[in-house]
């Protein structure tokens, strides 16, 4: 109900008119607005061009859907014309708009991604349609522009999906990854195997809350799913419709509990074991044996008849290799082949789903764990986990399709607001999608070519219901839709004017369930000499806020209120006693239901120099050097943005106290979510000096989330030295892969 007021405000708040730059998502390539419009009455017709029906529908329908308009084909003569153009590049298109449309097209496709542009030009004041005069040109500068929807974890139904193909189209998306298989589900039917769908599709209970809340909870209300293949096709049709491609993912050999609760032989131990209802990585995949890979062949065939994508999905990421080192079967495999170790009877694997696939006429393509033990001869990586997998993978040219988590995982949150949906964790506002480059900048010019382009990905286990696909992918898509589209896209302030001004409307029209995280004031913190200064940026540089401060120091209160621009200061100078700010801030000339939460701890800590020996990953430093001494503390459940993140065993970090004093204790925050690969560092050692030349070790304390080291001595300069585990153990989520440490705050107390 929130969202419809704020929808409804946003409508009638903006100007919606069109202005010299361009309003179209991804924007084109040129775009010149010219004098006078050409309006759209009952008498615009289209003249029909019977091998672009596909284009002719795109028409007809949005202005049916959304104007309530009846567009007419005609033979000739129409206000529309479509006429095919050579000596293009791929996918190009023009549009002129004056007193006819004309549209020009070097390809099918072309034309479809041109009626799209031009829908999104139509403008209504109330009373009429209208379209600018202005002229187009435009091409798309990657191949594969891509969305990955996970149906396994929740399952959503076939109006649901074409729905998300869609508003795919809409933005000139092509490429439709559909995750159909996985631990907690099976969706799609196999004729040969039909317990996968009868027991597979099924499970009793899910998991409530987060995966690292425990004890866990269950709602025990079973769920079901799958679509059969008559369905399957259907949806292929009607992506084909739009000009996607699907390219449908059936994971192997890890993910696989919802298969080998249908068929138990398929794994190692043969012990039946239901569809679970958690989250995570578990140890049960499938086995390496000669009978598995017959059948998940048999399954590829099924598959390769349904969709007539260049690529098939094999997964391959997230597979322990605990059961195969002692499974007697699989360990035959590896003597059989000459295999040295669990990756390469992996790479053995998949090269068996390479060869069939190549057999078929397709391109298997897999995730950037199909690397390990060597790359098949055929395969293509999607690289997940950081841009590595894709610089090797086309260093050793094979084709790459980029997905890394901290530019391209949809499932993370869009904002620190308190407001947001439970997520998985992680923090990917719209600005930093914006802000990717698919090419990696280490990867040679030669090799640039073997980029095909990137996508996102939407996994499911926190976003139950297609309102909250529709919120976690909305507007993030826009912002990718330009990385992908443009050779060079706008200003992200020029596309954030853009978005507000003509896209959240657009977005409104066609009923989108869109986040507005955007508009939320983020609290920007930086340092001073003497503590920190705090800024409240928003989308809107024009926007005033009534701010109501709430300061406690010990157990005095005090409160104040006070008007503030996004242009207004705040200092705060560090404390010996703790001061706690609690915020709360509220917009006064627009969206004023837009009510923003935000804490600061003030400590003798704050804002001090921190030097990193060791450098942070950089999905996980959102506030820089400053994260440990900004005053935000990081809270459960864990936000990318509040933590500083390693992925090293050994930490160093110095911070300098600015002068000498006596310190009484040091406080230093973990965090500890293992269903992440969130772990506790085996040991933290505090070193002081008095000149950074010699060093004086404090006695160990046991590591724990809010770990307190004593000190009670006079140190200008203080030296933390954290060692993690360099792999997380058997049996424990993650198992093999090196853990994350994630800390937050660095407090001094006096």
């Amino acid at each position: 109900m929130t969202q419809n007021w704020f929808l409804s405000i946003l409508v009638s708040l903006i100007v919606y008119t069109i202005d010299a730059q361009s309003p179209i998502v991804p924007a084109p390539s040129k775009f010149e607005l010219r004098s006078g419009a050409f309006e759209v009455t009952a008498a615009f017709t289209i003249q029909d061009n019977k091998s672009l029906k596909f284009a002719n529908n795109q028409l007809v329908e949005y202005f049916s859907n959304y104007f309530d308009l009846a567009v007419k084909l005609v033979p000739s003569n129409g206000k529309l014309v479509f006429k095919p153009i050579q000596n293009k590049g791929v996918d190009f298109y023009s549009i002129e708009v004056s007193d006819s449309i004309i549209i020009c097209y070097s390809s099918e496709a072309s034309s479809f991604y041109a009626v799209n542009s031009l829908l999104q030009l139509v403008v209504f004041d109330g009373e009429k349609l209208q379209i600018p005069h202005c002229y187009i040109e435009d091409a798309p500068r990657f191949g594969w522009r891509g969305l990955h929807l996970d149906v396994s974890r929740h399952f959503f139904t076939v109006d649901e999906v074409k729905r998300y193909i869609d508003l795919m189209a809409f933005y000139k998306f092509n490429t439709f990854h559909w995750h159909l298989t996985d631990d907690q589900g099976w969706r799609i039917e196999i004729k040969k195997y039909p317990e996968l769908t009868r027991v597979g599709a099924r499970r009793d209970s899910t998991l409530i809350g987060h995966y690292n809340d425990v004890p866990w909870k269950f709602d025990r209300t079973p769920t079901s799913g799958f679509y059969t293949q008559a369905e399957i096709q259907d949806v292929v049709a009607y992506a084909k419709s739009k000009y996607i491609e699907i390219v449908p993912e059936i994971e192997m050999p890890g993910h696989a509990r919802a298969a080998l609760a249908a068929y138990p032989m398929l794994g190692c131990s043969g012990t039946f074991q239901p569809v679970p209802g958690t989250w995570g990585v578990f140890d049960d995949i499938f086995c390496s044996k000669p009978e598995t890979i017959q059948f998940l062949k048999d399954v590829l065939s099924e598959v390769v008849a349904l969709f007539p994508s260049k690529y098939i999905h094999i997964g391959g990421d997230e597979a322990p290799k605990n059961r195969w080192k002692a499974c007697e079967k699989c360990q035959r495999q590896k003597s059989i082949h000459g295999l040295k170790d669990e990756h390469e009877l992996q790479r053995y694997f998949v090269t068996q789903m390479d060869q069939f696939l190549a057999s078929k006429g397709r391109t298997l393509i897999g995730w950037d764990e199909i690397l390990e033990g060597g790359l098949s001869p055929n395969a293509a990586v999607m690289s997940w986990r950081g841009e590595a997998g894709g610089v090797d993978a086309a260093t050793q040219r094979h084709q790459v399709v980029m997905s890394p988590t901290e530019f391209c995982y949809f499932d993370y949150y869009q904002s620190s607001h308190s407001a947001e949906p439970l997520a998985i964790g992680g923090y990917l506002p719209l600005e930093k999608v914006y802000s990717y480059s698919p090419i990696p900048a280490k990867l040679n010019a030669d090799l640039r070519p073997f980029i095909l382009g990137a996508q996102a990905n939407l996994w499911t286990e926190y976003i139950a219901d297609f309102s909250g696909v529709e919120y976690m992918t909305y507007p993030r898509a826009l912002a990718l839709a330009q990385v992908l589209w443009c050779n060079d896209k706008p200003s992200y302030e020029t596309f954030e004017t853009v978005l507000i001004n003509h896209q959240l409307p657009i977005l409104k029209r066609m009923g989108v369930a869109f986040s507005y995280s955007f508009l939320y004031p983020e609290m920007q913190v930086s340092p001073t000499n003497k503590g920190l200064k705090v800024v409240f940026k928003s989308a809107r540089g024009d926007e005033k806020y009534n701010l109501i401060i709430r300061e406690t120091i010990g157990e005095k209160e005090v409160h104040a209120q006070r008007e503030i621009s996004v242009y207004d200061t705040l200092f705060f100078e560090r404390a010996s006693e703790d001061h706690l700010f609690h915020f709360e801030l509220s917009p006064i000339n627009t969206y004023e239901f837009m009510h923003s939460p935000f804490d600061l701890k003030v400590h003798a800590g704050v804002g001090l120099p921190v030097t990193y020996l060791t450098q942070p990953n950089s999905k996980y430093a959102t506030n820089g050097n400053l994260t440990l001494v900004d005053g935000i503390i990081g809270k459960h459940p864990w936000k990318g943005d509040e933590w500083l993140g390693f992925d090293t065993d050994t930490i160093v970090f110095m911070v300098d106290l600015k002068q000498h004093q006596f310190v009484k204790d040091v406080r230093l925050g973990f965090l500890e979510a293992n269903g992440s690969w969130i772990y506790l560092p085996k040991a933290v050692e505090f070193s002081f000096s008095a000149d950074q030349q010699t060093w004086t070790k404090l006695k160990k304390m046991p590591v724990s989330e809010d770990f307190v080291q004593p000190v009670n001595v006079n140190i200008r300069y203080l030296k933390v030295t954290v060692i993690a585990m360099s792999e997380i153990p058997a049996g424990f989520s993650g198992a093999g892969n090196v853990p994350w440490t994630f800390m937050d705050e660095l407090e001094i107390i006096h």
